[in-house]
């Protein structure tokens, strides 16, 4: 069969990114490779059309892959994000440039990724490229002057012949060529164009999620990015509600945050027939005094109706299963499912979310075969936690690459912009 758009696949994890390109019609995924065996195993029993390699891509000659339209790079995340309280130093050596401190020199290394993608663009010549990572990797630079590494980074894509935007988005507002996730995943996405191309992708088309407003009826709302420090209208960055909500596009009513069509409940994706233990038989102990007050407030909140306990620290309490999922991370399993009719918060069920379900809150079907590698069940368990936490939602990927497709191809795709 021939492809109208065919893709290499950076730093690929599991498949997600793939799951989500190859369900454009007229798209393939030809070269992907991943430094993680378990994240290669998982990969190739999904794609099986897709060439993987297991390889540290930083020791990669770009001419050992083959030559496709687009690239979709995800490079190591670790450090550049806030994780465990603690801010992620910014990649320098504190002692100098010979120094040992281990962490800074992991930073480093981590961050050294990215260049995979100015190197590979360069002999390649993609027609499109979309690097998908945190939102803090905006600021990747030294303490004294943030930013300025990822600017030099951008730079360098502009000598090769690329245009670029930064794109903020949750994946759980992603519906524009099919259903959204069943979590909340904030992340920044570089979408880079070709100049020799002659056109910019329609940005608005597939980025712009439907809502519904009170006087304008269902309209494409326009992304209202907040004053910070950090970001303003003419500085976009950053996550959903902390710096930027949805809005009519008309100027009556544009001050009125609006929620997406596309949210989806998390209700949907729990099996109700393993409700987990009685509370006060697992609970209750000095142990888990955290846990139990979380348990209380979200029984108090919300009237006995069933909640998501989210057990991390910084500011998470809980939120209804009416609502996505909060983010799932590489870190852990940290989502509790309070449910049941007890009037006594101690006679209701909860659980912690398993990891089928993890995996389709992140929008991978329930079909999608996760391999671990790991001898040991503890091992093999974080190994399939940490890749599901660590993923590219499919969604998100699917409506990227419908807007790619469309701007190589000149072909227009018809959005499938669906309510939850």
């Amino acid at each position: 069969m021939a492809f109208n758009v065919t893709w290499s696949d950076q730093f690929a994890g599991g498949g997600g990114a793939c799951e989500g390109l190859e369900r454009v019609p007229g798209t393939a995924v030809v070269q992907a490779g991943n430094h993680a065996a378990h994240c290669v195993a998982t990969y190739r029993a999904n794609h099986p059309g897709t060439q993987v390699h297991l390889a540290d891509l930083s020791q990669v000659v770009p001419s050992a892959w083959p030559r496709t339209h687009a690239l979709w790079s995800s490079p190591e995340c670790t450090f550049h994000t806030v994780a465990q309280g603690q801010k992620r130093l910014q990649g320098e050596f504190v002692d100098g440039l010979f120094s040992t401190s281990g962490e800074d020199e992991t930073a480093i290394r981590s961050r050294a990724t990215m260049h995979c993608v100015p190197r590979f663009a360069e002999y390649h010549q993609y027609l499109a490229i979309v690097v998908e990572n945190v939102v803090e990797a905006r600021w990747w630079g030294p303490r004294h002057n943030r930013g300025a590494a990822f600017d030099a980074w951008i730079a360098q894509l502009r000598v090769w012949g690329y245009h670029h935007r930064l794109v903020f988005a949750n994946s759980a507002h992603a519906a524009a060529y099919g259903p959204a996730s069943h979590s909340s995943r904030d992340r920044m996405y570089v979408v880079l164009w070709h100049e020799s191309v002659g056109r910019t992708p329609d940005f608005d088309k597939w980025l712009r999620p439907a809502v519904e407003c009170q006087r304008h009826g269902r309209v494409q709302a326009l992304q209202a990015f907040k004053l910070t420090d950090s970001c303003s209208p003419n500085r976009p960055w950053g996550k959903h509600g902390a710096q930027y909500t949805w809005r009519c596009p008309h100027r009556t009513c544009a001050a009125v945050a609006l929620e997406p069509y596309a949210l989806r409940p998390v209700a949907e994706i729990l099996d109700a027939a393993n409700p987990g233990p009685l509370i006060g038989e697992r609970f209750l102990d000095a142990r888990r005094a955290r846990t139990w007050q979380k348990i209380q407030g979200g029984h108090r909140a919300y009237g006995g109706a069933p909640f998501i306990a989210e057990l991390r620290g910084g500011g998470s309490t809980h939120r209804p299963t009416s609502r996505p999922l909060s983010t799932l991370t590489a870190g852990g399993n940290h989502h509790l499912w309070v449910h049941g009719d007890a009037a006594d918060v101690r006679d209701r069920h909860a659980r912690l979310l398993t990891i089928e379900e993890r995996k389709v809150a992140m929008a991978f079907p329930g079909s999608y075969e996760l391999v671990a590698t790991a001898e040991k069940r503890k091992d093999r368990d974080q190994q399939l936690v940490s890749m599901i936490g660590m993923a590219v939602t499919p969604n998100i990927a699917r409506d990227l690459g419908a807007m790619v497709s469309e701007f190589i191809t000149g072909q227009e795709l018809d959005p499938l912009r669906l309510a939850a």
